[in-house]
């Protein structure tokens, strides 16, 4: 090797595996790049927020107001080195948990404080930070998607091949919104200077991910991660970053390819679809096959030298088919499926050619009504979409003809805003049903926009601004939603730590009360009072066990003074400290000092004739209770008896009829998967809807899954083991998460793929 090459930058072109990376060397060198990247970002935000901050005072409308913000700006600036310093150590706290294997970055204690019988609403003030925050999140992810995904693929090696999701990737908008929000805490601003100033970062931040991503990405490709991951379009036989017009080839058709490269993005900032490329490509070939027949009026294959239409006369064709389903829309009549769109538009152009002479729609065109065709069938055939959702947004495949036929980057570019407002759309419409939308207000927004794209001509449609307005419609909606969502969450929390207090209860008294002969007063005081002694106990104390552990010591003393025919019998003074305990503990479950007199004195002379203190003992035959009497359920005295003995029998029989067995299977894991926001749909019988149902919360005690529906409700809740068994007999389905038009072009990739396979078999 020439010596004086030695230091060149070489690309190692040789993917590394999970076992050949050296986590220690490479963690640090991303670590130092992206603070590198981030602090002059950071830096400058603060600056213009100066800035932005003073403009505000100015137009202020009250003094009230002016000082508020001069408040504000004199707070950060006081304040601005410790919050960049901060927002560093947040990062550096992020990659040092990741080297750990610690992926819950941000964990936050969410243990319930005393009373949980007393739920309250989640504070309005949080949970306007909370959307604020994981609206910007949302927004970066989309924009960031390309690297976003690189990033994703690339750190799950570095995690030792534990599969990361994007919020855990140590620099993703999530770690760096998360880090940045918390460092608001050494600020004294009040709920609406904290949204002002988190939408301010919003606009500093995420244009200014692309560089640092970018670095990221190709500093693991140099050390040989994933090297080929990422695609991007060129022109055969060029190396250019560019997206350009696609390539001709010897036959004279266009094509557009994919090679592997670095970069994700192109220098006009485009996201390409990989899958869009393999489409062009099969359906190039189709056209190879069909030796280069194009498709006519008269729906028959001919020669190349056939006049083509105008595009002028296929636009005003396309034209009239919107006018048509706008009527349609209007007046609720059912439009042309997906697959009749094509012959009415072939139908429009014969009626609109006045030479009376045969033409044909050019390849590319063809290509383009077919794939636009291809999707919107996909769309219909979603079932992750409600039915009145498909038939809706079906209404839109004209206006989406129109704008492909214009410009194809509505597949091939994954940015495009006219494939986000399908996509934010379906995401949103997962979980719809009629029942939970009586006023109509959701399916009427999205009939609103279907409508105002049909009344649109197609090179007017202001797709950002829709996206805007149903982006800030969804949110009002989340946001109630998010309000019923925690307090059923909340309310299940507070039922499953009494289920668990009180199963922590039966077992103590089942284990201190099965060895000895009681007398029937003692028993009853055990099982009823005291057992709420005991949960109360639990319930409070969950984290304090040496408080719960004087309870259960009283337990022992009452038994040890109680047992009859003792070896050394209990003192006065024993016994007078049993019956003031018993007094303490009863006054915690709200006994009146009047009842709590009574059942005192009531013991303390049962006791001191046990222990033969009391003159009267040989007169006395006290009634006593077996072990194993004293937790039978009398089906003749059920209404008097205990209520921890009926909790103890409904535990036993329900754990001896369990019908659901533990499997560990791929169902198993896909149970075990499931992350809280994903949809499942319920398969009932026929006489019943299928129900939709979305994972809220995750039980820290039980690990049960509560699911609710769209309006945040719960629907039922499952163990692992129940929700695998429903999997498992197709009782339940996991709806997609993917991108409604991500999912499309994979399926359509693969359709035309296949037929392409076909067809060269059959040559």
């Amino acid at each position: 090797m020439n010596p004086q090459n030695s230091d060149k930058k070489i690309v190692d072109i040789k993917p590394k595996t999970k076992d050949n990376i050296n986590q220690g060397v490479i963690l640090p060198k991303i670590h130092k790049l992206f603070i590198q990247g981030l602090k002059p970002t950071i830096r400058d935000y603060y600056d213009k927020l100066d800035d932005a901050l003073f403009d505000l005072a100015e137009k202020a409308e009250s003094n009230e107001k002016q000082n508020h913000y001069f408040e504000a700006m004199r707070e950060v600036r006081k304040k601005k080195e410790t919050m960049v310093r901060k927002f560093s150590e947040n990062v550096q706290m992020v990659f040092k948990k990741f080297k750990q294997g610690k992926f819950d970055y941000f964990e936050t204690n969410s243990n319930i404080k005393d009373h949980e019988e007393h739920l309250s609403l989640v504070d309005e003030r949080e949970l306007d930070q909370k959307l604020a925050t994981t609206n910007l999140i949302d927004k970066a992810n989309t924009y960031l998607h390309q690297h976003l995904f690189a990033l994703e693929k690339r750190f799950t090696l570095l995690a030792g091949g534990i599969e990361i999701k994007t919020k855990q990737i140590p620099i993703s908008p999530d770690i760096i919104v998360d880090s940045f929000a918390a460092t608001f805490e050494n600020l004294n601003i009040d709920d609406t200077m904290f949204i002002i100033m988190l939408k301010l970062f919003e606009r500093s931040l995420i244009p200014n991910l692309v560089k640092p991503y970018q670095d990221i990405n190709q500093l693991l490709i140099e050390a040989g991660i994933l090297p080929n991951l990422k695609f991007r379009i060129a022109n055969r036989g060029t190396q250019s970053n560019s997206y350009s017009a696609p390539a001709q080839n010897p036959n004279g058709e266009l094509v557009e390819q994919v090679l592997p490269a670095e970069q994700p993005i192109d220098n006009q900032g485009l996201i390409p679809d990989a899958q869009y490329q393999a489409i062009a490509s099969a359906l190039s070939q189709r056209h190879g096959q069909n030796n280069g027949s194009e498709l006519s009026t008269g729906g028959q294959a001919t020669m190349n030298n056939m006049s083509m239409f105008d595009a002028s006369i296929v636009s005003n064709a396309l034209s009239i088919l919107q006018v048509e389903e706008l009527n349609n829309l209007n007046s609720s009549q059912v439009s042309l499926s997906p697959t009749e769109i094509k012959n009415a538009l072939l139908a429009r152009l014969n009626d609109l050619d006045k030479e009376g002479e045969n033409k044909q729609v050019n390849q590319q065109d063809e290509d383009t009504i077919d794939l636009v065709g291809m999707l919107f069938q996909f769309l219909v055939d979603d079932r992750n979409l409600p039915d009145r959702i498909q038939a809706l947004l079906a209404k839109l495949q004209i206006p989406y003809l129109h704008l492909a036929l214009k410009d194809r980057k509505l597949f091939s570019n994954k940015d495009d805003n006219a494939r986000k407002l399908l996509d934010i759309i379906a995401k949103a419409s997962i979980g719809w049903t009629e029942e939970g939308d009586k006023r109509g207000k959701f399916i009427n927004k999205i009939e609103k926009i279907v409508q105002q794209i049909l009344e649109t001509d197609h090179e007017e449609i202001d797709f950002p601004t829709l996206i805007s307005d149903f982006q800030d419609f969804e949110q009002k909606n989340t946001k109630r939603t998010q309000v019923i969502e925690k307090r059923t969450s909340e309310k299940a929390l507070g039922q499953e730590r009494i289920i668990k207090a009180k199963e922590q209860t039966a077992d103590i008294l089942e284990s201190k009360i099965k060895k000895h002969s009681l007398p029937k007063l003692v028993t009853e005081l055990l099982l009823t009072p005291w057992a709420n002694v005991l949960i109360l106990a639990h319930l409070r104390h969950q984290d304090e066990p040496e408080k719960i552990e004087n309870f259960i010591r009283f337990i022992d003393k009452l038994i040890f003074v109680s047992v009859e025919k003792k070896k050394t019998m209990a003192t006065n003074a024993q016994i007078s400290h049993v019956c003031d305990q018993l007094s303490q503990g009863l006054r915690l479950v709200a006994f009146d000092e009047h009842s709590i007199k009574n059942k005192s004195r009531e013991l303390y002379q049962l006791l001191l004739s046990i222990n033969g203190i009391s003159a009267t003992d040989d007169d006395i035959e006290h009634e006593m209770v077996l072990p194993k009497e004293a937790f039978d359920v009398n089906e003749y005295e059920q209404d008097d008896q205990p209520e921890i003995v009926h909790f103890i029998a409904d535990q036993k029989f329900n754990n001896l009829n369990t019908q659901i067995s533990h499997i560990e299977d791929e169902f198993y894991q896909q149970a075990e998967q499931l992350e809280t926001g994903e949809w499942i749909e319920f398969i009932e019988d026929d006489e019943n809807e299928n129900i939709r149902a979305k994972l809220s919360w995750i039980s820290p005690i039980s690990q049960k899954l509560l699911f609710v529906n769209a309006r945040g409700v719960k629907v039922t809740d499952k163990s692992l083991d129940e929700l695998a068994h429903d999997l498992r007999e197709k009782l339940a389905i996991v709806l997609q998460q993917i991108p409604l038009f991500d999912r499309a072009m994979s399926a359509i990739a693969e359709q035309v793929t296949n037929e392409s396979d076909d067809g060269k078999k059959s040559e």
